[in-house]
């Protein structure tokens, strides 16, 4: 499984940042970008992860990618399964070696900026931070409209209609 985190997001776990500039080879298992967003509460901040080719978002609680990469793939497979698509979850290959690098793709990085807005207003309209908002966020991310060089000749894709089109 490939990681690839914003150099904040690896100096905050004390991981030396790792230039690996290649790709990879069809749609899944892909690669996770991940960066930190911010709660709107003191001291609160969680980590977002988004797919690439599939644009999937995941948001977990804390600021620690270490502990965060615990947790991840319980959260990713209970998000695949509230949408139906429970038979991607081993192409994810969430069991394989995990390697942590530097983001490579600005393209992506865009796309995570604007997706932390929605994010952070997520949170900020929430009562309290629990696992129900996370839910929520990830539900709402899932369905939104992600355009530009993403979306591959296409105005608009959704990460929904991608994962459909892995079936």
């Amino acid at each position: 499984m490939i990681i690839r985190a914003t150099t904040k997001l690896l100096n905050i776990a004390r991981i030396v940042p790792v230039k690996n500039l290649s790709s990879f080879d069809g749609p899944l298992p892909g690669e996770w970008y991940a960066s930190l967003v911010t709660t709107g509460r003191k001291g609160g901040s969680a980590i977002h992860f988004v797919h690439n080719p599939t644009m999937l978002s995941v948001v977990i609680l804390g600021r620690s990618l270490n502990k965060a990469l615990e947790v991840f793939p319980s959260r990713v497979a209970a998000l695949l399964r509230r949408y139906g698509f429970e038979e991607l979850v081993d192409k994810f290959e969430f069991s394989s070696p995990i390697e942590i690098y530097t983001t490579n793709n600005r393209s992506i990085l865009a796309n995570m900026n604007q997706m932390k807005f929605s994010i952070e207003w997520e949170f900020a309209m929430a009562e309290e931070v629990e696992p129900a908002v996370l839910n929520r966020i990830e539900n709402h991310m899932i369905k939104d409209l992600i355009g530009g060089k993403i979306a591959k000749g296409q105005d608009y894709i959704q990460p929904l209609e991608r994962l459909r089109e892995l079936l």
